[in-house]
């Protein structure tokens, strides 16, 4: 319900046939972060969009992997995208946009 209100238009603002990371979604929790990004993917997946998730307590090689995988989209924590930016593994040049889930939390 909430994740489709931001979810829909954000896909819509997508470049599809850019492989660059485009929208950063926040979230306060891996939980929440898992949920957004199943939900995008699924909400992406017949226009050709790819969500990345990002958070603590996954194995982080992973996660680079994933990342160089090019997603438009990633969702993740904030202790673990700041970590991918100090690793420069997560490039914020071409975003374009960022959503704050449930900011309220994350203060």
């Amino acid at each position: 319900g909430k994740t489709a209100a931001f979810a829909i238009p954000l896909i819509e603002q997508v470049r599809v046939g850019t492989q660059e990371l485009q929208c950063l979604i926040v979230t306060p929790t891996r939980e929440l972060a898992v949920q957004v990004a199943e939900e995008l993917n699924q909400i992406g997946r017949h226009k050709g969009v790819s969500t990345v998730p990002i958070y603590g307590g996954q194995d982080i090689s992973r996660q680079i992997r994933s990342l160089k995988k090019r997603p438009q989209i990633v969702v993740g924590t904030p202790g673990r995208l700041m970590d991918h930016m100090r690793r420069r593994t997560i490039k914020l040049e071409q975003v374009r946009m960022v959503v704050l889930d449930e900011a309220d939390e994350m203060l």
